[in-house]
């Protein structure tokens, strides 16, 4: 008879408890049984056998994973482990992977019984864990069909469970008994820690605290958490959900699921509502803002008209031009987060061209230490207004020379991606917290001293992006840099480069303009305007009134504000074109015009152009004269 030893025997089946008990008990052996590898852990916790006895297939924790956790425990390293189970009789099976001692198939009793006791001789001989070891009791194996089946079936849930991109934690009296590899992946939890560990030894804090309220909420509590406020766990945001499972109290499980991207694709679509509602907002404000600095424009260039030599009046109202163009620039940064502007002809510009030039320009204000590192292709061609994509990455450098006060590099990278051209700007500065982060693009937002900054740098680059179909975003780490990712469509070469300016104005041959404006003092001003440019001109404040005074009138060219009291422009346009087909009407508004409409009007000539207040004489005469030629 072998020496008294201590063996544990672990088996989802009580007949087989039973007979393996009295068979080893008889022999004088101290034998403790488990009903599956759950129960088997809590019977090793103060028991430390010299034998253990398990099925491979068993619920809460199945015989691979039980080898496993026990091999690393340090007390059980010298133990014999004996897998008992109709699944090593599977020609496809590889029980020498499991890492057991020995392997029995199950079958009668009368060779099972010969074969555990011959198990526990094989225990007392020297173990070679290099050496394959042999199945003993294939030739007496029974219902090799139905352990066929039940293998079969347990392999596809175990590959269902494992496929899932949600987390599955089984949880048997709170303590975690099974975990599929996704929860590992997304928890950040190396998968031997999950099994008999209960979530408050895995997590600490407000995750551990919600998930405690989660758990011990009866039926009628919460079963989901994190759907408004996710759970932060591994860098990710995730939900998680309860689900009991049915006529057993004791085992819930937990479905993990990541929800990041979602998290991030809702708050991209609420920057963009936000920005859309910031848009009709500023286009409101900035059209009376408009009206009063075309008052201002207008009758500053009278006073140089009628007092050309008063030198210092001449400098007064440079001044005063001056002040209306950084009016009017604030004025635009509010806009571009409106939509781009209707009859605007966007033209084929050279990305890198403009690139390099506001690098030029940015260069000179950067101070000694800072650097500027290129990395751009011959051309990046794009269909756009070059000023505004100019002023695009001037924001831009200075919003970097700004984030490094103590020096750092700014790196500028430019390429082609399929049919978008890429252009990424950053900087090695201080970098942005969260929630700095979430508000750069904000109109007025600014974490800069007062006087520093007006808040519409990043805020006008953002509108002007849009306004070219493009995207813009930003990534930052605090103390690391920001890092912001342009797009733009790719455009072809053959577009029609962008004409040069012109600064000069051109006077008029007497012909009729018919002002259509509610605001009176615009009317006056710009009447005595071109009265200066030699044209005439009636005044009419809203469209009933446009309507009647062209029959009587006449004139050659219109300049009509769309956004009127009763009949707007649009409408009043309609009628005039209904009287007189040839009417030549250009469109003169505070508002970036948005109307379905226009683009039509526009394309099919009827409306001759736009022109956005506030305008100056230059720009007015020379777009009068081009109208009138045609």
């Amino acid at each position: 008879m072998a020496a008294r030893k201590k063996i544990l025997v672990v088996d989802d089946d009580r007949v087989i408890l039973t007979f393996a008990g009295r068979l080893l008990g008889r022999e004088g052996h101290e034998v403790l049984t488990a009903g599956d590898g759950f129960e088997a852990l809590n019977v090793l916790s103060d028991f430390t056998p010299q034998i253990i006895f398990f099925d491979l297939i068993m619920p809460k924790i199945d015989g691979d994973k039980l080898i496993g956790i026990i091999r690393g425990m340090p007390r059980l390293k010298e133990c014999f482990l004996v897998i008992v189970s109709a699944v090593v009789a599977e020609t496809d099976f590889d029980f020498q992977a499991t890492g057991a001692d020995y392997y029995i198939a199950k079958g009668p009793f009368s060779a099972m019984a010969e074969n555990f006791l011959a198990a526990i001789r094989a225990a007392d001989e020297p173990r070679r864990r290099d050496i394959p070891k042999p199945v003993v009791g294939l030739d007496h194996v029974y219902s090799r069909q139905l352990t066929r089946e039940l293998l079969s079936r347990n392999r596809h849930l175990e590959t269902i469970l494992e496929s899932m991109a949600e987390g599955i934690l089984e949880l048997f009296n709170g303590q975690i008994v099974y975990a599929n590899s996704a929860a590992a992946n997304l928890l950040g939890i190396a998968p031997e820690r999950f099994l008999t560990a209960r979530p408050a030894q895995l997590f600490e804090g407000p995750v551990r605290e919600r998930l405690d309220a989660l758990l011990s909420a009866g039926p009628g509590g919460p079963a989901v958490i994190g759907e408004s406020n996710p759970l932060g766990v591994n860098g990710r945001l995730l939900t998680v959900v309860r689900l009991p499972v049915r006529d057993d109290e004791a085992t819930v499980m937990l479905m993990i699921t990541d929800i990041t991207e979602r998290r991030r694709l809702e708050l991209k679509v609420q920057h963009a509502h936000k920005m859309e509602a910031i848009g009709t907002i500023a286009a409101g404000v900035a059209h009376n803002f408009r009206n009063t600095l075309t008052e201002i424009l207008v009758n500053s260039q009278l006073i140089q008209f009628n007092f050309k030599d008063e030198p210092q009046l001449q400098e007064i109202t440079e001044r005063m031009h001056s002040s209306v163009k950084r009016g009017a620039r604030l004025v635009d940064g509010l806009l571009h987060f409106s939509r781009k502007q209707i009859g605007k002809e966007f033209s084929c510009v050279d990305l890198v061209r403009v690139i390099r030039e506001a690098g030029q320009i940015a260069a000179k204000a950067f101070e000694a230490g800072l650097e500027i590192r290129t990395e751009l292709p011959e051309a990046l061609p794009v269909a756009g207004d070059p000023a505004g994509l100019g002023q695009v990455f001037t924001n831009l450098f200075n919003n970097a020379r700004d984030a490094m006060p103590q020096g750092g590099t700014l790196a500028i990278e430019g390429r082609r991606e399929g049919s978008q051209v890429v252009v990424q700007v950053s900087d090695t500065g201080m970098g942005m917290d969260p929630e700095t982060l979430e508000k750069c693009f904000d109109p007025f937002f600014t974490t800069k001293p007062i006087g520093k900054g007006t808040g519409l740098g990043l805020s006008t680059a953002y509108g002007i992006v849009k306004g070219h179909e493009g995207s813009i975003s930003v990534t930052s780490v605090p103390g690391q840099g920001t890092s912001f990712r342009l797009q733009f469509p790719l455009a072809s070469s053959e577009e029609s480069p962008a004409p040069e300016p012109v600064n000069a104005f051109v006077h008029g041959r007497g012909q009729r303009i018919l002002l259509v404006d509610d605001e009176a003092e615009i009317n006056r001003a710009m009447k005595g305007l071109l009265q200066k440019l030699n044209y005439q001109s009636a005044l009419a404040q809203n469209g009933e009134e446009a309507v009647a005074l062209y029959r009587e009138f006449k004139p050659d060219a219109v300049l009509l504000d769309i956004n009127m009291p009763g009949m707007d422009g649009l409408e009043c346009a309609r009628r005039i074109l209904a009287a007189d087909p040839a009417a030549k009407i250009v469109i003169l508004s505070g508002y970036e015009p948005t109307e379905p409409e226009l683009p039509d009007l526009l394309g099919r000539k009827l409306i001759k152009g736009v022109l956005t207040k506030p305008v100056g004489i230059s720009e007015l005469s020379r777009f009068l004269a081009e109208v009138l030629e045609k």
